[in-house]
């Protein structure tokens, strides 16, 4: 019955219209290289502040499955990944363009990620809600590790440089102190400024973070480099037959399965599921030596991989409030600016919201499907927008949504500084990422941390002997051993 109502609501004429936008947009966005799903959804959260949680998070799914989908049509058109998660797509996707196959090579790219974003979407209406009981057995000291654990995890995997990730993570950290106490109820480092009395506005800071240092690096790239136009002649051929697609079943279980389980992993993402995918629809094929050279099975494996991370991505999001890549991290927040914070109480107190959002990772991909095997072309059309024309409107939006949240020119300062730090900070090889969730997290840690020891008498000894908590310790320490030993591989010799 509570799925029912919540498709129902998927249903409503007003939620309907804003998760068909919200996959046109997320498409928009996937097709313009460099922009990708997590600014598609960071640029449209602050119009969502005064929505219906059940109109709200169903847009936002949308924009998620659009943008991933959208990476890879000037990946097949031009050679260009709108996304990292379409690298892959390039190897048979534009080699199929070059061979007079574009429009094959589209259809197949969204029946491919459609049927990754569904199943995906299954399989987290399927395991998020029992996962989530298990959360029932969490107190302040299991709540402490955990966020300990989400912290290392995002830091060590995220970016080329561990110690870079952990810096920025100790960044966001600092960030998440500013405000009252949540114990003692003492202001911390607010400066006197009424506005910093609940910390640093979760909207401007993440639109600081993510918005504003890509307009700046959007006009540096215009004056470097010229990206190929795509033209109205590009797409040929003609489009893949559902037999054909049926024959790929294998490829689009298996791709589906991959991309799922790598997005349920903290600190991966998309862009290590599609090349996941790639690489074993290969070893499985009994003629490996024909990819890369045009071949529809390789566009399928890789678009049904990084389409199905959304839904893997979302398990651990929404039941231990630890995200699977960026985009879920901001998606994180926009679940906390809405009130609902993952755990059992988001499946039982908010179930019909939760369950609400997860039926619209579902049915968001039939849209999608809808749009991209009639529009594709259309919305391909956008990556020929000027860059300074781009770079100047996203930067016009960045400022309507940092005031729009709370109507506070203090929030428009916050962005601009923000993002100020953070430019300088990714053009010397830091990742933003790590500083929201050290923000997100942080007051999380900290809360547990001191509630722990207050109820167990300062004793420390209750974060290795409680067995939950040594699980996660352990856990934690081997992801900084692990993104160690990552970056010792991929540090240029």
């Amino acid at each position: 019955m509570l799925l029912l109502d919540s498709f129902l609501n998927l249903l409503n004429p007003y939620t309907f219209a804003a998760m068909t936008f919200g996959v046109a947009w997320g498409i928009l966005m996937g097709v313009m290289p460099g922009f990708g799903g997590t600014l598609a959804v960071v640029l449209l959260l602050p119009f969502t502040f005064s929505m219906d949680p059940n109109t709200a998070l169903p847009m936002l799914a949308g924009v998620y499955a659009g943008a991933i989908y959208g990476g890879g049509i000037t990946a097949i058109l031009i050679g260009v990944p709108g996304t990292s998660a379409a690298a892959a797509t390039i190897a048979d996707g534009f080699a199929m363009t070059k061979k007079g196959q574009s429009k094959k090579a589209l259809t197949t790219s969204v029946y491919a990620s459609a049927f990754g974003g569904i199943f995906g979407g299954i399989i987290l209406l399927l395991f998020a809600p029992m996962l989530a009981k298990v959360t029932l057995l969490f107190g302040p000291a299991e709540l402490f590790m955990l966020s300990v654990f989400g912290l290392t995890i995002i830091a060590s995997l995220i970016g080329g440089s561990i110690i870079k990730g952990l810096i920025a993570g100790v960044l966001g950290l600092m960030a998440g102190t500013v405000g009252i106490d949540p114990i003692s109820g003492v202001t911390r480092f607010t400066f006197g400024q009424t506005y910093l009395f609940d910390g640093f506005s979760m909207i401007p800071m993440i639109l600081g973070l993510f918005a504003f240092p890509i307009t700046m690096e959007m006009v540096g790239r215009s004056r470097r480099t010229k990206m190929p136009t795509i033209s109205n002649s590009s797409q040929t051929g003609s489009k893949i037959r559902l037999s054909e697609m049926a024959s790929l079943w294998r490829t689009l279980l298996r791709s589906s399965f991959i991309g799922t389980f790598v997005g349920a992993i903290p600190g991966a993402g998309a862009n290590i599921a599609c090349w996941i995918g790639y690489g074993e629809a290969r070893r499985a094929s009994k003629h490996p030596e024909k990819f890369g050279t045009g071949l529809p099975e390789g566009v399928a494996a890789a678009e049904a991989a990084n389409n199905a991370v959304e839904g893997g991505s979302m398990i651990p999001l929404m039941t231990l409030s630890i995200p699977g890549n960026a985009t879920a991290a901001v998606m994180l927040s926009a679940l906390m600016i809405h009130g609902l914070v993952p755990g059992p109480e988001l499946f039982t107190t908010h179930a019909d919201k939760a369950y609400t959002y997860i039926m619209a990772v579902i049915f968001s991909n039939f849209i999608m499907l809808a749009m991209g095997f009639y529009l594709a072309g259309l919305f391909a059309r956008v990556a020929n927008v000027p860059v300074v024309v781009l770079a100047s409107s996203i930067f016009v939006v960045t400022m309507l949504g940092s005031y729009a949240a709370r109507s506070y020119v203090f929030d428009l300062w916050v962005t601009v500084g923000i993002g100020c730090v953070a430019y300088v900070m990714t053009r010397f090889g830091f990742s933003v990422i790590p500083i929201l969730l050290g923000v997100i997290l942080g007051p999380i840690a900290e809360a547990g941390l001191r509630r722990a020891l207050l109820l167990n008498g300062d004793d420390w000894t209750i974060f290795v002997t409680r067995p939950i908590c040594l699980v996660l310790l352990v856990l934690s320490v081997l992801s900084i051993f692990v993104g160690m030993r990552l970056n010792k591989q991929t540090a240029p010799a």
